[in-house]
């Protein structure tokens, strides 16, 4: 004689029902993932959105050392403005004459320099405009169809660039 219990169908039933439930879940998060890596518009726009938090966070940084920089060098001048002053007012009881030639040739020194480092900001604006248009260039090409189509971000960050640039030049200008 044998020992079986009699088995209910329902319980099969109620399995397999489980089995379907699941199967279907796990088919969606599949049909889920596989959406998510299709939507290359939607990657596109968050790394955009990367980058542009990156470059509002650079630019950021280098205008406060550009300001900390600006403040510390405003402070050396003043200082030395205050010493040469005094320096100047003593010399020039004792040899007016030799303070007004040396005036003439500090100014035309100065002119000179102005001009040279004129020059040089000018040339190293241009140099990083260059850059950045090359950058965005090959940036560009590295994006998606779509993205290239809308090229919205790459302009605000080679704008940021090139303001960046001539931000300096006037910092070294003011400097010289």
């Amino acid at each position: 004689m044998t020992n079986t219990e009699p088995h209910d169908p329902s319980d099969d039933v109620d399995q397999l029902r489980q089995q379907i439930g699941q199967t279907r879940e796990e088919l969606a998060q599949t049909v889920e993932a596989l959406a998510a890596k299709a939507d290359v518009k939607g990657r596109a726009k968050e790394r955009a959105a990367v980058v542009t938090a990156q470059a509002k966070d650079k630019a950021a940084v280098v205008t406060a050392q550009a300001k900390e920089r600006a403040n510390h060098v405003t402070a050396q001048a003043k200082d030395r403005a205050t010493l040469v002053t005094a320096q100047a007012k003593d010399r020039a009881n004792h040899v007016t004459a030799q303070a007004k030639d040396r005036a003439t040739l500090v100014t035309a020194q100065a002119k000179d320099r102005a001009n040279h480092v004129t020059a040089q900001a000018k040339q190293t604006a241009a140099h990083g405009t260059q850059v950045a248009r090359e950058k965005t260039l090959v940036a560009r090409e590295k994006l998606p169809p779509t993205v290239r189509q809308q090229p919205a971000v790459p302009l605000l960050a080679a704008g940021a660039v090139a303001l960046l640039a001539v931000f300096g030049w006037l910092v070294r200008r003011r400097r010289s």
